[in-house]
């Protein structure tokens, strides 16, 4: 793009500096009679066209003899003036062309003075202009503002690989990042930002990006509901407290927001008050694309809460079929040492695609080794499903923070990949995974 822009600065300018450089033609008549000669030709005819009219005048009756004898002599007179001044220029030139050196008044060539058109001035502003207008570009960011659409744009393509989306992401939100310096106020780039710390699942991160855009639009329902969804993320998937409090207000501002929907129906499913979850889904399914992997993760959640009512009946399950699962034995390593009271997360994430867990739980390390249920219903609000997924990884993590978010110390264990028809079937096959390497 830049070179395009360069090229085509330049052949803007070309057609500019041309006519400033080029050589204009004499006239034929200024070769022949010099250009003195031609101003006093030109006076002379306009003189016996002047003439000739006070002479019509006179002829009509318009004047008498003594009116045209004073505006003969008038003519006359402004002819004559004419004439003098063009000899003390023709003087005034000769006396530029004295001779400077002998040979020249030996041959009696002597060079005459260009006059100083500023054509130089012109050229250089032409040079610089384009110059200072890029670098003024570059201060104000607009070429940050570019590149970052560039890279969203890449970053949202399908065919992009697993590390490719990480390496982008991480480079957008380094960009936004700086260009938040100059443009503390734009709440797209803020909500931007969290979103991609959310996928890096470094939620401490997301919550300050979400607070800041908050400051700026704080009657935006869907951006309290996402801070809603990344406080309860913070809390260890728990709603008490903060988490709840501005679940409550995104509802208030929004009864229908999709996002609150998701949550409300996450925090009834645990209170056991499934009707209120089942409705909260069902709204959330109406503003929704139908296809997408949050609409299957929400059809998920519906089929179980309906089979806890001791409701088989679903619109896209027949009665009775079992819910989308996978059945994971967890195991520690005994050569690796950690505390009981550790914190473990197990999780399925799309095989070589978003880093976004499809499911997650929490366990702790006394509670090692585990058997644990991963389905649908245990999603992330706003994130993709188990069933939707072609093929995934199991991942079982020990955190030495206490925090989701993967940090050096962290003892780690993954699967290869699991193909989708361990989930489709619905067999509960046990899928081992044993934590047995440090980060």
């Amino acid at each position: 793009m830049w070179l395009v822009l360069a090229l085509l600065t330049l052949l803007a300018v070309s057609f500019v500096i041309y006519p400033l450089i080029r050589t204009a033609p004499k006239p034929i008549s200024d070769e022949v009679y010099g250009a003195e000669g031609v101003v006093q030709r030109a006076n002379v005819v306009l003189f016996k066209e002047q003439l000739a009219d006070l002479e019509r005048q006179l002829f009509d009756g318009d004047i008498d003899n003594a009116q045209y004898a004073e505006l003969v002599a008038e003519q006359k007179r402004l002819l004559l003036v004419d004439a003098s001044e063009l000899i003390e220029g023709a003087d005034n030139s000769t006396q530029e062309k004295v001779p400077t050196s002998p040979s020249d008044s030996a041959t009696g060539v002597v060079e005459k003075g260009k006059p100083d058109r500023g054509a130089w001035l012109i050229m250089a502003s032409l040079l610089l202009v384009p110059l200072l207008a890029f670098s003024l570009y570059q201060m104000l960011g607009a070429s940050d503002d570019i590149d970052i659409a560039e890279l969203l744009q890449r970053h949202s393509s399908a065919s992009i690989s697993t590390e490719d989306y990480a390496s982008i992401g991480k480079k957008i939100q380094r960009k936004i990042s700086r260009r938040l310096e100059s443009k503390p106020s734009d709440v797209f780039y803020r909500v931007t930002l969290a979103r991609l710390q959310m996928e890096d699942n470094n939620f401490s991160a997301a919550k300050k990006s979400y607070e800041q855009a908050l400051t700026w639009s704080p009657d935006n329902a869907e951006l309290m509901a996402e801070y809603a969804q990344v406080l309860y993320f913070v809390a260890d998937s728990k709603f008490e407290g903060e988490p709840g409090a501005v679940l409550d207000k995104a509802l208030s501002m929004d009864p229908n927001n999709r996002t609150a929907l998701g949550l409300q129906g996450i925090r009834a499913f645990g209170d056991e008050n499934y009707a209120l979850a089942i409705k909260s889904w069902q709204t959330a399914l109406r503003a929704i694309n139908p296809a997408s992997q949050q609409a299957q993760a929400l059809r998920s959640g519906i089929l179980r809460a309906k089979k806890l009512l001791g409701d088989n009946v679903s619109g896209n399950h027949a009665p009775g079929e079992k819910l989308p699962s996978l059945l994971i034995k967890v195991s520690l390593s005994q050569e690796l040492k950690a505390s009981p009271d550790q914190s473990v997360y197990v999780f399925a994430r799309e095989w070589q695609g978003k880093p976004m867990p499809l499911a997650v739980v929490k366990l702790s390390v006394a509670d090692l080794p585990a058997s644990v249920i991963l389905d649908d219903s245990m999603a992330m609000p706003g994130g993709g499903s188990l069933s939707s997924a072609s093929s995934i990884q199991v991942v079982a993590r020990v955190s030495s923070t206490g925090s989701a978010i993967p940090s050096e110390g962290d003892y780690e264990g993954l699967t290869g990949k699991v193909a989708a028809s361990t989930l489709s079937d619905g067999k509960a096959q046990e899928i081992p995974v044993l934590i047995d390497r440090k980060l």
